[in-house]
């Protein structure tokens, strides 16, 4: 039995919530499949020279709640990173044990190198909008940013009754 998109996305028990992630998903496994593929980068160390790229100086802890990916995951991403000489740590001025990644040249040329291609799928998955309604998504797109932190550290309480 064939199911239309429309049918699946509108069908499910969490519609907005499908849809959100049908997007990102289809914006972001084939770009970073891509990317992996090209260059040798991990999701995590790509979104981590990304992040870089737009603040340069910050903590691996400060990727992990842009990213929201587990710090593990991050932390093996900046050892990496490292190793390809595309980031390197220094110590904190203030903390000593606290370290802050920079990134080098190198790795800035690599993200510039990937980010034209990532920059034209955005334009192409919005291309179905209006200016107008870029404006419209955009700010509302804010608005459910800024209010995640108001739900998402919230406890998830999956129901247990297996009995049914």
């Amino acid at each position: 039995m064939k199911h239309s998109l429309s049918d699946i996305l509108d069908g499910v028990s969490i519609p907005m919530a499908y849809k959100l992630g049908y997007m990102i998903n289809s914006y972001r496994e084939p770009s970073f499949r891509a990317i992996e593929a090209t260059y040798g980068l991990t999701r995590p160390e790509i979104l981590s020279l990304i992040f870089l790229c737009y603040k340069d100086g910050i903590a691996a802890a400060d990727i992990c709640d842009f990213s929201g990916h587990l710090k593990t995951n991050i932390s093996r991403a900046v050892t990496a990173l490292e190793k390809k000489e595309l980031i390197r740590r220094k110590p904190h001025a203030d903390d000593q044990r606290r370290q802050l990644l920079h990134i080098t040249k190198k790795g800035r040329n690599l993200h510039d190198l990937f980010m034209p291609s990532l920059i034209k799928r955005e334009h192409d998955m919005m291309a179905c909008l209006t200016d107008k309604e870029c404006e419209q998504f955009e700010k509302l797109l804010r608005k459910l940013c800024a209010n995640a932190p108001n739900w998402n550290s919230l406890p998830f309480e999956p129901s247990v009754n297996l009995s049914t």
